[in-house]
C-alpha cells in the first residue's frame, strides 16, 4: 500500500522524536524505512503506524538509524572538500588570481609608504591583517542565513569551514612571532626555516579568504536545493 500524506508526516515526526530534528536528515531515513512500512501495512493491515515504524525501527539494531544518519553526514562532508579542491583548482585557472595579486600589491604598497600610527607594518603583518577582515566577513555572512537553514544538516556541516578559519588564525597569529624586523631573511638557520613556513602559511590564509567565500556559497546553494524540495 501506498503511504498518504500525512502518514509521510507522521513519520517524519516520529523519526525526529528518535533524535534527528534535521529535515533533510528526515527524508534520507525515510527513503530507507517508507517501502518497508508500506509493506508490513500490506501485510498486516490492522497494524498501526506507530507499530509499523517502531518493528522497522527495530530491524536496524541497538544503534537504530545512527548508521544512516553518520553515512548521509560523511557524504556531505565528503561533498564539501570536493567544492574546496574545485574551487582551489579553478583558482588558478581562472581570471579570479588577478584579485589577489591586485590585493597582494596594494598590500606591498601599502607596507613599503605607511607608517599607521608610526609603526613600520611588513607585508606579511598586512597581509594578515586583511584575512582578518575577511574573516569577519564571512562569519557575518553565515549568521545570516543560519536562522533560515539551521534545521538542515547539509547546512550544519559547513561548520567545517569554521575550524579551517580558526586553524588559519591560530597559525597566523604564531607566524607573526617571526616578523619582528622588516628585514627579515629567510636562510637555513632554525628561525629562517619557521620564517619561510610562516610566510607560507600566511600565504595560504591570505588565499583561503578568496576561497571559503565561495564553497560556503556553494554549501548552502546545495542546501536551499534541499529546502525547495522537502518544504514545498
Amino acid at each position: 500500500m501506498k503511504l498518504s500524506p500525512s502518514q509521510i508526516n507522521t513519520l517524519k515526526k516520529l523519526i525526529s522524536y528518535k533524535g534527528y530534528p534535521e529535515i533533510d536528515l528526515q527524508f534520507e531515513i525515510l527513503d530507507h524505512v517508507a517501502c518497508k512500512i508500506e509493506v508490513l501495512l500490506e501485510e498486516k493491515p490492522t497494524m498501526s503506524l506507530d507499530d509499523a515504524f517502531r518493528k522497522v525501527h527495530s530491524e536496524f539494531g541497538i544503534f537504530g538509524f545512527s548508521d544512516l544518519a553518520e553515512s548521509y553526514t560523511k557524504s556531505i562532508e565528503r561533498r564539501y572538500r570536493i567544492f574546496f579542491w574545485e574551487e582551489l583548482i579553478g583558482f588558478f585557472k581562472s581570471y579570479r588570481i588577478i584579485y589577489p595579486a591586485v590585493m597582494g600589491f596594494i598590500l606591498y604598497w601599502l607596507s613599503v609608504n605607511t607608517r599607521p600610527f608610526g609603526y613600520e607594518l611588513t607585508l606579511p603583518i598586512w597581509a594578515v591583517a586583511f584575512f582578518f577582515v575577511g574573516l569577519v566577513y564571512i562569519i557575518v555572512s553565515y549568521y545570516k542565513v543560519n536562522k533560515r537553514l539551521k534545521n538542515y544538516v547539509a547546512f550544519k556541516r559547513t561548520t567545517n569551514f569554521m575550524v579551517i578559519l580558526n586553524m588559519f588564525t591560530q597559525l597566523n597569529i604564531y607566524a607573526l612571532r617571526f616578523f619582528e624586523n622588516p628585514n627579515y631573511v629567510i636562510d637555513f638557520t632554525v628561525k629562517g626555516v619557521f620564517m619561510a613556513l610562516g610566510l607560507l602559511l600566511i600565504a595560504m590564509s591570505f588565499i583561503s579568504i578568496f576561497l571559503l567565500p565561495r564553497v560556503l556559497d556553494r554549501s548552502i546553494a546545495e542546501t536551499r536545493k534541499l529546502q525547495a524540495i522537502y518544504e514545498s
